[in-house]
């Protein structure tokens, strides 16, 4: 008799659908068991929490990629109906840069992907060199820094700032930051990356920053642009919407702490603060 409540709980899991994850009875569950059928409860609902941010990112990503989908298919129509050769380069202009984007758009959504929580991505920690990461970012965008005219380099590079991390995680963070200042920094402008220690707080704290001279994010907003699709209003920009969240959801990784402010230049400044190496990193 003593064992019937397991038993029939037993039969209730295994009868219970895959999608079926609200909490388990555990009413008359015997005292012995019941701090189980707790835990299992904490799981199902981190499950069903887990599921629904899943559900929710694929019917955002659909609905993002119907329109630049669309696009293309215009675009080629032009294409197919232009009468001369100007009209036609013109048409396979536009055709390129919607391509890009889409494409654009498309790793954006893969990236993303792979840094969820619990997306099964293996990550690598190890001690990084801060600075190492800050001149690879600056390199791969050198290219496109110059193609918009604006002036991308180093303000200081503190190679003494070594923290456990993914070495490739944090070169997508970097690569998101730099390539999110330069496109919402009008020509002429400036890209500054810094890397620093806080020997101010115990323990001391490495900063990885990125700061812009474009038009900067209002206080009130600054949370919200860190949301997946969030593009602010009345402002131009060819992104995805999904580089703050990127940059995000690396750093929760990370267990570092994600700073927006204005910047000396009165646009946008990200700090990322890490733990020094050798402090423990937060599970």
């Amino acid at each position: 008799r003593g064992l019937r409540p397991l038993e029939q709980l037993a039969r209730e899991v295994g009868t219970r659908r895959a999608d079926a994850l609200s909490a388990l009875p555990a009413a008359e569950v015997p005292d012995e068991a019941r701090p189980l059928v707790l835990a299992l409860n904490d799981l199902l609902h981190r499950l069903d929490q887990a599921m629904s941010a899943q559900r929710a990112f694929v019917a955002d990503a659909a609905h993002e990629l119907r329109t630049p989908l669309a696009a293309l298919q215009i675009q080629l129509q032009l294409t197919e109906r232009a009468s001369d050769d100007t009209a036609r380069q013109a048409a396979l202009g536009e055709l390129r840069a919607g391509l890009q984007r889409a494409t654009h758009l498309v790793q954006q959504l893969l990236t993303l992907a792979r840094q969820e929580p619990g997306a099964g991505a293996t990550a690598k920690f190890g001690p990084v060199v801060l600075a190492d990461i800050a001149r690879h970012g600056l390199t791969d965008h050198a290219s496109l820094a110059d193609a918009r005219q604006i002036d991308l380099g180093a303000d200081t590079l503190d190679e003494d700032a070594v923290v456990q991390a993914d070495p490739a995680a944090l070169r997508t963070l970097i690569g998101n930051l730099i390539d999110n200042a330069i496109r919402y920094t009008p020509p002429g402008g400036r890209v500054d990356v810094t890397v620093f220690t806080d020997r101010s707080s115990s323990p001391a704290s490495h900063w990885l920053c990125v700061s812009d001279s474009g038009p900067g994010i209002p206080p009130d907003e600054r949370e919200r642009v860190l949301d997946r699709f969030y593009r602010r209003a009345g402002v131009e920009q060819s992104g995805s919407g999904l580089g703050l969240a990127i940059v995000r959801s690396i750093a929760e990784r990370h267990g570092a702490s994600l700073v927006l402010d204005t910047s000396a230049h009165g646009g946008l400044k990200v700090g990322l603060c890490f733990a020094a190496a050798g402090e423990p990193r937060p599970s």
